[in-house]
């Protein structure tokens, strides 16, 4: 069996490095799996070339061109010269040419749903319900995923859910580097720094703990079109000298291994975290908004707490019952690293795919 992966680069973080993590894990396991970019470049980019063969990458840069034409026309005829048994699509643009390349090339494809969809444009919306109705299956990573797509009209007979994949032998490797960070008890946010993910629920949680807990420190990791605006507010607010952004980081794992709380509050969209899988890989426990697949990462586990988005009192009164009752946080970080460890694996999660992919191109045939 042969599978080409389609996704936007290969950065380390979302649903780019999932797919670079799951085109590897299933490579171990002995079929031939390549991945296709739009972009190449990417924390994963040589360790996904090591692994699965050279990274094809694709032109297309504008939804409606004639080079954008040209570019599906090249990416269906690889398809066909590489004897691809099977195409896998990860992201929104990957689903909307991987699935057409795909379809001209009379061979099988997946799509994927791995968030809410809610900040896509409309546009893109209604495409991909297009690449949908002609995959052989849809792969969602959260029960919130597959619920809010099927309540649109998603085929339920087409889903299949295959959680996230978090490698415990790399985190743990690269969790042991040297890393700076400020002194005292850590309470940290890793996102992008965009305003579905509401760091500023975060903000003014943490301006209303400073006072009574002057040990702890409120650390925000990532990168974004807002992030001048989060400063401002944390500024503003009076949490300046106790908040600090470290923008745009390769050394998360160690970060996280530092924190003693782990912190989400995003407002809409939200799929499976990927934040979430790594503080529990690291053994802290989690506060998060009830959003996308947060809660049934958390308290299936018992492994945090959930608020609701927006709500930045219940935040800071959960963040005040894990600094006060220590071994209550202790035994959730206990509980999420054992979830993860059960249910998040490398091998675990690459079985799950590879027999979506037998069953999708055995149907097919």
């Amino acid at each position: 069996m042969k599978v080409l992966h389609i996704v936007f680069d290969l950065m380390r973080g979302g649903t780019e490095g999932q797919c670079a993590r799951v085109a590897m894990a299933c490579r171990k396991l002995g079929h031939d799996h390549r991945v296709a970019v739009f972009a190449r470049s990417g924390y994963f980019l040589p360790q996904v070339e090591e692994a699965c063969g050279p990274v094809y990458e694709m032109q297309i840069r504008r939804m409606l061109s004639l080079q954008t034409l040209r570019d599906v026309l090249r990416l269906r005829d690889f398809i066909r010269a590489e004897g691809f048994d099977l195409v896998h699509t990860w992201d929104m643009d990957a689903g909307i040419f991987g699935s057409l390349a795909a379809h001209l090339a009379d061979v099988p494809y997946i799509t994927s749903r791995r968030n809410l969809a809610e900040v896509m444009p409309a546009y893109k919306k209604r495409l991909l319900k297009i690449a949908d109705r002609g995959a052989g299956a849809v792969v969602v990573n959260a029960k919130a995923v597959a619920n809010h797509f099927i309540a649109r009209g998603l085929d339920a007979s087409k889903v299949c859910m295959i959680p996230n994949l978090l490698d415990l032998e790399e985190f743990d490797r690269l969790s042991a580097q040297e890393v700076f960070m400020p002194e005292g008890r850590i309470i940290g946010m890793v996102c992008r720094l965009e305003p579905e993910k509401d760091v500023g629920t975060f903000i003014r949680a943490a301006t209303l703990l400073r006072g009574d807990f002057p040990d702890v420190r409120f650390v925000v990791v990532g990168s974004g079109s807002i992030g001048d605006e989060l400063k401002k507010q944390a500024f503003e607010e009076g949490a300046g000298d106790s908040l600090f952004f470290l923008g745009e980081r390769t050394d998360v794992p160690a970060l996280i291994k530092r924190f003693h709380i782990g912190v989400l509050t995003p407002s809409r969209n939200e799929g499976l975290s990927n934040s979430i899988l790594e503080y529990m890989a690291a053994g802290i426990p989690v506060v998060a908004t009830r959003c996308g697949g947060n809660e049934e990462l958390l308290v299936t586990a018992g492994a945090g707490l959930i608020v609701q988005p927006g709500d930045w009192r219940s935040l800071a009164s959960a963040l005040v019952k894990l600094l006060e009752e220590p071994a209550v946080a202790k035994d959730m970080g206990a509980r999420g690293r054992r979830k993860v460890v059960a249910d998040h694996s490398p091998e675990e999660v690459a079985r799950q795919f590879e027999a979506l992919y037998q069953h999708a191109v055995l149907s097919r045939r």
